[in-house]
């Protein structure tokens, strides 16, 4: 299965339609021709996961760039319209400029015999930094290899079975899926890592005030309940004191009655004695 050089390239390129507008027109190039591959460019159409309108984008002479930042995934589409031979396998890939800035190809890497329609591809920014694409500047290349048969009686790529035949338009089946769930990128984990560590510090020193009052709140409660206690204790303590006293001074005072009135009684006696005498 040899490829197709540069010059049975540009032979077959410009006899033949393969390279064309989608309405039967041959728009070969051959300034296109990168040694044994052809070039592609970017179409009009696009869509980032990270566009804030979650739409297929489209790229006009107003809006010229689309600007695939790191860690997203983006769709986009080639402004020619292909036809395959039946008896050619292809293959494509992005230019190397672009895949040393980052940017890889993770949507396949042939093109089956009797394709036809524009290429839609998906990449990923695997780089540092933003990438950014012009609308009709060649970013995508394609070979060309011959086949020891063609693909025919149903064998080849057609409209029964494979949903990519005749596509001008991305499919929005692509968009919704790429729609669903947030996309675990580098840059997004990095992101929310750094806005939990921002929320968990707030919680932390949140904690640590709510950790400090309660503290302050127990001790004063525990100094307030001993001062309460030892009060008490002290209160019922000189209320004991104040009882014995009273006892004491109870005790006495009968005494002191009992005492007198032996004394008077005393008295009496001594009295009478005088007289008797």
């Amino acid at each position: 299965m040899p490829f197709l050089g540069p010059s049975e390239l540009k032979r077959i390129l410009s006899t033949k339609l393969i390279v064309t507008d989608g309405e039967g027109n041959n728009v070969y190039n051959k300034d296109r021709v990168e040694e044994a591959a052809y070039a592609l460019s970017l179409g009009k159409e696009a869509y980032r996961t990270d566009n804030k309108d979650r739409k297929i984008e489209i790229l006009d002479d107003k809006s010229r760039t689309i600007e695939i930042n790191p860690g997203q995934f983006t769709l986009l589409m080639t402004k020619e319209y292909l036809f395959v031979p039946k008896d050619k396998l292809a293959f494509i890939s992005i230019k190397a400029k672009q895949k040393l800035k980052g940017l890889i190809n993770v949507s396949g890497f042939h093109v089956d015999p009797g394709f036809e329609g524009k290429l839609l591809f998906s990449v990923y920014n695997a780089g540092p930094s933003t990438i950014t694409l012009e609308i009709d500047k060649p970013y995508f290349l394609i070979w060309f290899a011959d086949l020891d048969s063609e693909a025919k009686n149903g064998d080849e790529y057609n409209d029964v079975k494979n949903h990519h035949q005749g596509q001008k338009n991305i499919p929005l089946e692509y968009v919704d899926a790429l729609k669903r769930g947030e996309l675990t990128s580098p840059n997004e984990l990095l992101k929310k890592i750094n806005e939990n560590k921002t929320t968990l510090d707030r919680i932390i020193w949140i904690g640590g005030i709510i950790i400090a009052l309660a503290i302050t709140i127990t001790s004063k409660t525990f100094y307030d309940w001993n001062s309460f206690k030892s009060g008490y204790e002290y209160g019922m303590r000189e209320k004991e004191l104040d009882v014995k006293i009273k006892d004491i001074i109870s005790t006495n005072l009968e005494d002191s009655l009992y005492l007198r009135k032996l004394e008077g009684k005393k008295d009496i006696r001594l009295q009478q004695s005088h007289v008797k005498k």
